[in-house]
């Protein structure tokens, strides 16, 4: 169950705290006082949008937490495989800030918004004042009657859905493959020519860049010559009076002069010999290129015109000689598949065909399943609607095909006979906003003995409703608090009366600046709350009196 809802800067909410308790809990407080928003904030962290404008004015950022007691092993399982540590308390929180994104965090592991609504599901259910216009969509009809099926029916719907969504996927590659072969025979020529004429090049890792490479050394032979030729005249003769070698035998001389009664220099020493050394092969090495140096025009001629080749082709078809090959290949399966379209699409023409009969197939069983399920409902909402005092009403789900889609090939609509003798009608055009509610609450109520979900919340589930009814839609909330906690934010007092635990929101002013709080009220005040709610601004003693009388306390 919910243990406790912590709520920081939230709308007009500051700091707030709420502890729940077991059985059935009431929220009550003058329009405006922010009983919705707390519903609103338990829906952001049980995965709705977040939406920065929540942020309270004047704060930067927005903290939400919820806290549940841990739940049966297949839950347990479904945490462990994602990662989440089980403990005795599941704590959800939602952190939202101006700057960021907005984090969720489930024991402090944060959690995905499409694994979070996997757990949400098992463990709550939340009704919310705008469930009942959901009621009237048919897709969410649809998604009512399939909500009581069993394990099996659940994964028929999801292969569907996977296998439809597969389906639509090869039928756009078809029509794609279809527009391309239009105009093939044009396409295959272009291609021809682009692969002979690379294939006709027998392009090599050479000729990324060593081509241009030996180019430049054979189209620079003379100034190559020049440059090394006055390098050597700097290193072995008078250059600008003075001769690098020479200089350098001067230096190893003196310096070897010194060193007897100098050792400490002796590294030094060997440091300029060992100089000596390699300028003189540097020198040789230098000598024996420039002599070898041989400008041969045909080959230069060759190398222009393959460099000319290369670069063209580098222009057309890729940057390197790899992305030369990548088009290369690419093109090659294009002209392959352009050569066998008619053989490739008369394939794809028979896997969709395959996969369609296949679809059909397990949206037919579904179809069968779904509709043994609408029987199962119409008997189960009939009598809950009965004991809600929808007096001969009569429920019924229509199935009726329609196209195959992801979700089978079924219309589904709701269908109410509201009085005796009265045809059958959708659900949407007959039942009033009390009638809806009570309609919903029935929903909820065989789902959430079918799902053993154990915290339900309802807000405003008694819009619309008075009197007797209201009464006896309190007796069925409360009769479900028996198996499992129940939060209801309720202004009739026939439902207030009837709870475990009553809290109180108000708001007040502080610093100039509307806040909400709440509390749990103990007996009396209870008496002065339902009193204010019979009775209206003026509490009278004839409604202290009726209060006492509906809590059960002795005047």
């Amino acid at each position: 169950m919910l243990l406790e809802l912590n709520i920081e800067n939230y709308a007009i909410i500051e700091d707030m705290k709420i502890n729940f308790q077991k059985g059935l809990n009431v929220i009550t407080g003058e329009t405006g006082s922010g009983k919705s928003i707390i519903i609103d904030a338990l829906g952001m962290v049980l995965g709705g949008r977040a939406n920065k404008d929540v942020i309270k004015a004047g704060k930067d950022f927005c903290h939400i937490e919820a806290i549940f007691t841990t739940y049966d092993k297949d839950i347990k399982n479904l945490l462990e495989s994602m990662g989440i540590e089980v403990d005795d308390y599941l704590i959800i929180t939602k952190d939202i800030g101006k700057n960021g994104p907005s984090i969720t965090r489930i024991n402090n592991r944060v959690i995905t918004s499409s694994n979070l609504l996997k757990i949400i599901p098992k463990i709550i259910d939340v009704f919310a004042q705008h469930e009942s216009i959901s009621l009237m969509n048919h897709d969410n009809q649809r998604n009512l009657l399939d909500d009581f099926c069993d394990n099996k029916h659940k994964e028929n719907l999801l292969l569907l859905k996977n296998l439809v969504h597969e389906i639509n996927e090869i039928k756009k590659d078809y029509e794609n493959k279809l527009d391309s072969s239009t105009n093939k025979d044009r396409e295959i020529d272009i291609l021809n020519y682009q692969i002979n004429e690379i294939n006709e090049a027998n392009l090599t890792s050479y000729d990324d860049k060593e081509l241009e490479e030996d180019y430049l050394k054979l189209n620079n032979v003379t100034s190559t010559a020049e440059a090394l030729s006055k390098t050597i005249n700097i290193l072995k003769s008078n250059y600008e009076g003075f001769n690098v070698e020479d200089g350098l035998d001067s230096a190893i001389g003196e310096v070897n002069s010194i060193l007897k009664y100098n050792n400490e220099l002796k590294d030094d020493y060997d440091e300029l010999e060992d100089v000596r050394f390699r300028l003189k092969e540097l020198i040789n090495s230098i000598e024996s290129y420039m002599n070898n140096l041989n400008f041969d025009g045909q080959k230069l001629h060759e190398l222009e015109s393959r460099l000319d080749l290369v670069n063209r082709l580098k222009s057309k078809y890729g940057k390197s000689i790899d992305e030369i090959d990548i088009f290369l290949e690419s093109t090659q399966k294009r002209l392959d598949f352009l050569l066998n379209s008619e053989k490739n699409l008369e394939q794809l023409k028979k896997i969709i065909q395959e996969k369609e009969e296949k679809a059909l197939y397990l949206a037919q069983n579904i179809s069968q399943e779904r509709g043994k399920l609408a029987e199962d409902l119409r008997k189960k909402i009939s009598n809950e609607l009965e004991e809600l005092n929808i007096k001969n009403a009569k429920f019924k789900v229509s199935l009726s095909p329609k196209k195959l889609s992801y979700d089978g090939i079924d219309n589904v609509e709701f269908l109410i006979s509201s009085n005796l003798g009265e045809e059958y009608k959708p659900i949407s055009k007959i039942a009033s906003g009390g009638e809806m509610s009570r309609i919903m609450l029935a929903f909820k109520s065989i789902i959430a003995n079918k799902d053993n979900i154990k915290t339900l919340i309802f807000d405003e589930i008694d819009t619309g409703i008075s009197g007797k009814t209201a009464q006896i839609v309190g007796n069925k909330i409360k009769k479900l608090s028996k198996d499992r906690q129940v939060i209801v934010i309720s202004h009739l007092p026939q439902i207030i009366s009837l709870a475990n635990c009553h809290f109180l929101i108000e708001k007040e002013i502080k610093n100039k600046k509307t806040i909400s709080k709440i509390k749990m009220l103990n007996q009396d005040e209870r008496v002065m709350e339902l009193a204010r709610l019979v009775g209206g601004i003026n509490i009278t003693d004839a409604a202290i009196n009726a209060a006492k009388e509906m809590l059960g306390v002795k005047h």
